[in-house]
């Protein structure tokens, strides 16, 4: 179903835009969307509080965390062969199992300015408005 790029992005697939759910169409329809709509943008930001990509050896790491619809938040990696995550009731459990997790795969990784924001904000609300 192609959808006016004037209009906003529906909750749900926005939610499915970040978990990288959609079907490639949708991909592609929400990304032109929110190359033009600064509305739609922020609204992605609201449900990212964690959204980077380290720089590794093997190649792009890809760390995320999404706060759903109904509450809870999933942390999820991807990139070197490896694409996971869980589920969590709280971002900062979710945070920790991010930050956890990518050390134990990547030890010997030093952080750079090209990673971007490698310290999650932690302040979002545990149920969405």
């Amino acid at each position: 179903m192609k959808r006016s790029v004037t209009e906003h992005i529906r909750a749900a697939t926005l939610e499915g835009y970040s978990l990288r759910e959609l079907a490639t169409e949708g991909m592609e329809a929400a990304e032109c969307h929110l190359l033009i709509c600064a509305a739609c943008r922020e609204r992605l930001v609201g449900i990212e509080p964690f959204n980077t990509v380290h720089y590794t050896q093997d190649g792009p790491f890809y760390s995320r965390i999404t706060r759903l619809r109904e509450g809870s938040f999933y942390a999820r990696h991807w990139g070197c062969q490896i694409d996971g995550g869980g589920l969590y009731l709280d971002p900062g459990d979710a945070c920790k199992y991010l930050i956890d997790s990518f050390a134990q795969m990547f030890p010997e990784h030093n952080c750079v300015e090209a990673c971007g924001d490698t310290k999650p904000s932690l302040n979002v609300k545990t149920r969405p408005s």
